[in-house]
């Protein structure tokens, strides 16, 4: 018995084959175009990494061979590592070495949480946020986070407090490890805490230096509206402000003393960012630019990401 194939059943099969041939095709060029982009993306993250931790080393060696003044590191290097003569010491962004971006702040010009001033810390949460002025609540609950007795101020919390609202933590009856811990605290929220963590440090502070605080710890430290505050920056963008006499002419306040204030501290955070218009790599080191017979200078803090 003879058995015939259809012609048309052979074309049929042959257009299968063809589109199982080129379904496979597509398939694999599309996992190579994948990890030919994943391998560019790990390239560029490699490279940025590199740079970055290169900047920063070129950094420190312009910081510590540099001259501190009120508002900036002035850099002393005769070849201009990093192409620029100094970098402000208020948050401002610098770039260097066309993709990286510097930022310096010096914790005098933040409101420290290791030794805080309350009255600029209560001013900054109302502030941030006057419908809602929890200020009172938060400055208590904080005091008691921090504190290593089981007594509880009026507007604060301790354990049975964090038990009774379900956290699943409690007060550290510790001073803070880390900065984030202040979102926690009774009073608080994820908001709150986004719009002021930029003005806040654990690092600590020696005194205040309105030289290089922004507006908002500027109108919290010196209880200043904002009319103020801008007169204040605008008489430092042409020179520091260095003396409670100078800045009492410009917005009739005063601060502590004239020997701590109106300069940096020893300590500053330090942010490098690589990568245009978005980073690919940063890292954030806190420093005490304090040396001994051991270390130049110390890391405090070292985040990267």
């Amino acid at each position: 018995m003879k058995v015939r194939f259809s012609r048309g059943s052979a074309t049929i099969l042959a257009l299968l084959i063809t589109g199982v041939v080129i379904t496979v095709g597509i398939g694999f060029n599309w996992m190579v175009k994948e990890h030919l982009k994943a391998a560019e993306g790990m390239k560029r993250k490699s490279e940025a990494m590199v740079k970055a931790v290169s900047t920063y080393n070129t950094l420190m060696y312009g910081i510590l061979s540099g001259i501190t003044t009120p508002a900036e590191i002035v850099f002393n290097t005769s070849n201009d590592l990093l192409g620029v003569k100094s970098i402000p010491l208020n948050s401002a962004g610098v770039t260097v070495n066309d993709d990286a971006e510097i930022k310096i702040q010096d914790s005098n010009g933040m409101i420290s949480l290791a030794s805080p001033n309350l009255l600029a810390l209560q001013r900054l949460f109302r502030n941030a946020s006057p419908a809602e002025d929890n200020s009172a609540i938060i400055i208590d609950s904080y005091l008691d986070w921090i504190s290593t007795g089981s007594q509880v101020r009026i507007n604060g919390a301790k354990a049975a407090y964090y038990k009774a609202q379900g956290k699943p933590y409690t007060a550290r009856n510790r001073p803070m490890q880390y900065k984030e811990e202040l979102s926690f605290v009774r009073g608080m929220d994820q908001e709150l805490y986004k719009k002021i963590s930029p003005y806040v440090t654990l690092l600590p502070n020696s005194g205040f230096n309105p030289n290089t605080a922004c507006d908002a710890v500027l109108s919290a430290y010196l209880g200043i509206a904002e009319d103020a505050v801008l007169n204040l920056k605008t008489y430092m963008s042409q020179k520091p402000v260095s003396s409670n006499s100078g800045l009492y002419s410009i917005v009739q306040r005063t601060v502590g003393g004239e020997g701590v204030d109106f300069i940096p501290s020893q300590f500053w955070d330090i942010t490098i960012s690589v990568g245009k218009p978005d980073p690919v790599y940063s890292l954030k080191a806190g420093i005490d630019k304090r040396w001994n017979a051991t270390y130049p200078y110390s890391v405090i803090y070292w985040e990267k990401g």
